[in-house]
């Protein structure tokens, strides 16, 4: 029976079968450079003369063997030059059969962490990646030299070089590779890029993730790492988002109950059943999918100091939601994390979501009598931290962010200082933070500056704006009419004086 090779698209047949031939003079090869180091160069010899002979008969699998075999004879004499020096030889030979390099690479792969000193290994990876460059039927192996290659550059102390290297790969397109394993590469670009402070890459790096990728519950420690590196990210620049990851972490790991093979099969003959009978009786339902029934997510049980990080991670998760500035998805995410059950186990964080939520004014004196000594426990608020230092500050701006916006909703004109004792703050103070809220159009505000009164007007929406308008415009339509009907009633008025004159 005829053989055929698919190599690279084309049907390729195999022409002799060189495997009585592989299975003579491999051993004798191996044999003669282990006996006598001297030979190595004839067993060598004695290899690529048959390799030739496989490669040109398009016989994989011999060809497979005796490039293997050649790396083998080079390992086992420890000559890694020529290792190096073969690899790169046979690669680039014509009409090399791709399945040949792919085993003869996976060999040499299993060789670096067996070279003797550090120099020998990044001559090997560099020889190794330079032949496997450009070749998709080998960008697994490249991807996993790279990351080696990235680690040995970091542990000397190249950060820069290391994610330098590691962005060169473009794992998202590897069709071939796990999805898990792909995922992990792309946090190892993305911890890098944070490690040399290019935080535009690793932006770019991570919306290569999809999130439904962490819906599964095997997934739980990547979903962790992502996250981590997404707060790392964000802290500094979005605390909305911040809050975000913060609360994707605190929800605890589940697991599926999957169904065992003798209910599943059960439970699909029953169904058959109740469909076959809805068609007999109902025959306007034929168009209805079947459901398919989901596996069940069950909690996993924790300990107590899990349960204690979770609580944890959600009290971060509330810091930093009133930490970002008032929006309406801002609001939205408050009114969500209000529904959290667990916060009843952090009371002082429940009241402190309770009062942003409020609209009520905030006294700055009372909220750090009330809640300074536990916020001070917190690792957000540490004086000694950069971050600490600017988290205080934000904190201290949506508090009388807060109270702006509440006497914006009561007051429709307030004399400024007024405004100035209710703030607890300088008139000049207030006026930068009226024309903070004014500018990113929070509230709607105008200062008569030699008055010293301040006019709040509230926001209209599209409809009562265009109701208004329909309004004025009736009105203004009517006194048109109205004006035409005198005009009428004085030209009449004045022709009948005329023809009673006459």
């Amino acid at each position: 029976m005829d053989t055929y090779l698919f190599d690279g698209g084309r049907i390729t047949k195999m022409e002799v079968d060189y495997e009585p031939a592989c299975n003579e003079k491999i051993p004798l090869a191996k044999e003669l450079a282990k006996k006598n180091p001297d030979a190595f160069h004839e067993a060598i010899e004695m290899m690529l003369q048959l390799e030739k002979q496989t490669r040109l008969g398009a016989d994989m699998v011999s060809c497979s063997r005796v490039l293997v075999a050649i790396c083998q004879i080079c390992f086992d004499a420890s000559n890694w030059n020529a290792l190096n020096e073969y690899v790169s030889l046979l690669v680039r030979r014509r009409s090399q059969l791709k399945q040949a390099v792919v085993k003869m690479i996976q060999e040499c792969v299993t060789y670096v962490d067996k070279t003797p000193d550090k120099e020998t290994k990044l001559k090997l990876i560099d020889t190794l990646r330079s032949v496997t460059e450009g070749k998709i039927y080998v960008e697994i192996e490249r991807a996993r030299l790279t990351k080696i290659l990235a680690d040995i550059k970091e542990a000397d102390g190249d950060v820069a070089g290391a994610a330098t290297v590691m962005e060169e790969l473009q794992v998202e397109t590897y069709g071939s590779m796990d999805k898990r394993e792909k995922v992990e590469l792309i946090l190892e670009q993305m911890r890098l890029c944070l490690l040399k402070e290019d935080y535009v890459s690793t932006q770019i790096i991570a919306k290569k993730i999809s999130i439904k990728f962490f819906d599964d519950p095997a997934q739980h420690d990547l979903k962790l790492k992502f996250y981590y590196l997404m707060i790392q990210l964000n802290r500094d620049t979005s605390f909305l988002n911040t809050s975000r990851h913060y609360q994707a972490i605190a929800e605890p790991p589940r697991k599926k109950t999957g169904l065992t093979p003798v209910d599943s099969a059960a439970s699909t003959d029953e169904q058959k059943k109740k469909d076959e009978d809805k068609k007999k009786k109902e025959e306007d339902d034929k168009d209805k999918k079947p459901e398919v029934a989901t596996e069940p997510e069950v909690e996993i049980e924790l300990t107590e100091e899990q349960k204690k990080e979770l609580t944890e991670k959600l009290v971060c998760a509330v810091l930093y939601c009133v930490l970002a500035p008032f929006d309406n998805e801002q609001s939205d995410m408050m009114a969500h994390l209000s529904k959290n059950k667990k916060l009843e186990e952090v009371p002082a964080y429940k009241e402190i979501l309770r009062l942003f939520m409020s609209k009520e004014l905030i006294n700055f004196d009372t909220f750090n009598a009330d809640f300074g000594l536990v916020l001070a426990e917190n690792e957000m608020f540490k004086d000694s931290t950069k971050h600490g230092k600017k988290c205080i500050t934000e904190l201290k701006d949506r508090l009388i962010e807060h109270n702006i916006r509440i006497i914006a909703m009561y007051y429709s004109r307030l004399h400024l200082a007024r405004m100035s004792e209710l703030l607890n703050l300088p008139t000049s103070r207030c006026e930068e933070y009226l024309s903070k809220l004014a500018n990113t159009d929070t509230i709607r505000v105008k200062i008569d500056r030699p008055a010293g009164i301040i006019y709040f007007t509230q926001k209209k929406s599209a409809s009562d704006i265009l109701n208004n308008w329909a309004t004025d415009v009736n009105q203004l339509m009517s006194l048109v009419n109205k004006t035409c009907h005198l005009i009428n009633k004085e030209e009449c008025v004045y022709s009948v004086m005329c023809a009673v004159e006459d």
